[in-house]
C-alpha cells in the first residue's frame, strides 16, 4: 500500500507541473499589480512593527503579518495554490479516492468560516492590545488567509463562486483586493495613530 502511495507521486507532480506550467505562461501585468499591493501592504505592516517594538508595544503580529503578505504575493506571481491543488487532485485520482474528496473539502470549507470569524476575533485583540485600533487589518488578513485556503481546497461550489464575474472582475478577485485594501487601510491609519 505504501508503495502504491509512492509511486503514485511522481505520475501526480509531474501532470500538476504541466498545468503550473501553463499557468505561469499566462502570468500578466495585472498579477505584477497584485504582487506589488501586497508588497505595500507588508511593507505597512512592517512599518508598524518596527515603530511598535521601538515603542515596546506588541510588535510580533505586525512582522507575522508582513511576512504572510509577502508570502501570499509570491503565491499570486507562483500559482503555488494552483500547484498543490492539482497535486492533490491528481494523487486523488491515482489512488482511488477522488470521489470522497468531496466531503473533506466540504469539511475544510466549514472550518475555514469558523477559522475566519475566530481569526479576525483573535487577530483583532491582539493587534488592538496597545490601544491602536487596526481592526480592518486583522479583517482583511483573516480574509486573504482564508481565501487562498478556499482557491487551495477547490470545491466546486467555491470555484463556481469565486469565478463570478462583477464588471468583468471575479469574485476571488474582489474578495482579494477587499483584504488588500483592508490591510492597507487598517495599517495607514494605525501610522498615523502612533
Amino acid at each position: 500500500m505504501a508503495w502504491h502511495a509512492m509511486d503514485s507521486i511522481i505520475p501526480a507532480f509531474s501532470t500538476a507541473a504541466e498545468v503550473w506550467e501553463q499557468a505561469l505562461l499566462q502570468l500578466t501585468w495585472f498579477h505584477t499589480l497584485i504582487v506589488a499591493a501586497y508588497l505595500g501592504a507588508a511593507w505597512l505592516c512592517f512599518i508598524n512593527g518596527y515603530i511598535a517594538k521601538g515603542a515596546q508595544e506588541a510588535h510580533g503580529l505586525w512582522f507575522v503579518a508582513a511576512a504572510v503578505l509577502c508570502v501570499l504575493g509570491a503565491n499570486t506571481a507562483l500559482h503555488g495554490d494552483l500547484f498543490l491543488t492539482q497535486v492533490l487532485r491528481s494523487l486523488a485520482k491515482l489512488q482511488g479516492w477522488h470521489g470522497e474528496r468531496r466531503l473533506l473539502q466540504d469539511l475544510t470549507i466549514g472550518a475555514m468560516v469558523l477559522l475566519f470569524l475566530f481569526s479576525a476575533n483573535w487577530l483583532h485583540a491582539r493587534f488592538t492590545a496597545d490601544g491602536v485600533p487596526s481592526e480592518p487589518v486583522a479583517i482583511g488578513l483573516a480574509a486573504l488567509v482564508v481565501l487562498l485556503v478556499l482557491r487551495t481546497v477547490s470545491a466546486h461550489v467555491t470555484d463556481t463562486v469565486l469565478a463570478l464575474r462583477i464588471s468583468g472582475v471575479s469574485v476571488g478577485r474582489l474578495v482579494e483586493f477587499a483584504g488588500i485594501g483592508l490591510v492597507l487601510h487598517g495599517a495607514l491609519r494605525c501610522l498615523r495613530l502612533r
